[in-house]
């Protein structure tokens, strides 16, 4: 077991092999843990930053309401614990979860790619960057405001929902999709590619970035879109 910590007021890291060696446990605000155990003992009520990934974990213990970031891909979990208010980034990527909890109004990066997920909760406002790619997945829920980067690709989807303003990357690449929702003036980088598309939505000026190949598009429309692209492919 390796452990690495760093303490309030402190930005030197120090490190342990075992939790028993730690003193003043509480007062730890980040925790980075290597193990080949399968649970871990109870965290430091002020911890506010997680690492424990590529281990070998079936299961987490009570999050601390301080936790910001969650960090615990490449693991073997089937079920995470209650999240935290205070939790903003979350990434549970390259487990076994089939659902996911209720996720808290605070998050703004969720990254639970590699799962086995069939649905995802509500998504929350402050949501910034979603990449659910690689599950399950055959529809979407709505899409906050804030979002502006959605890694969807490689799933089961034929419909997507409407997309924000404020999108600026969209990878919905390898579902099975026949329709696009109108893309927003803001979208910088859209990956299409290997679907069932047979024609596309207005492209808006701001696209830098276009990938479509694999796809059913008429010819006459690929002379379009490659007159506005700057990088495309079809």
């Amino acid at each position: 077991m390796s452990i690495n910590i760093i303490y309030k007021s402190q930005s030197n890291i120090i490190k342990y092999d075992s939790f028993e060696e730690i003193i003043n446990y509480d007062d730890v605000i980040k925790l980075y843990i290597s193990t080949d155990k399968s649970i871990l003992p109870n965290l430091p009520i002020s911890l506010q930053i997680l690492h424990c990934y590529n281990n070998y974990l079936i299961k987490l213990p009570e999050l601390p309401n301080s936790l910001e970031e969650l960090y615990c891909f490449s693991n073997k979990l089937t079920k995470l614990p209650i999240l935290p208010n205070s939790l903003k980034t979350l990434c549970c990527s390259h487990n076994k979860l089939s659902v996911l909890p209720e996720l808290p109004n605070s998050l703004q990066n969720l990254q639970c790619v590699n799962n086995q997920l069939s649905l995802l909760p509500e998504l929350p406002n402050s949501l910034q960057t979603l990449d659910c790619s690689s599950n399950q997945l055959s529809l979407l829920p709505e899409l906050p405001n804030s979002l502006q980067n959605l890694w969807c690709y490689n799933n089961q989807l034929n419909l997507l929902p409407k997309f924000p303003y404020s999108l600026q990357t969209l990878d919905c690449s390898s579902n099975q999709l026949s329709l696009l929702p109108e893309l927003p003036n803001s979208l910088k980088t859209l990956d299409c590619s290997s679907n069932q598309l047979s024609l596309l939505p207005e492209l808006p000026n701001s696209l830098k970035e276009f990938l479509c190949h694999g796809n059913k598009l008429i010819k006459k429309m690929k002379t379009k879109y490659l007159n506005k692209m700057i990088y495309m492919y079809y």
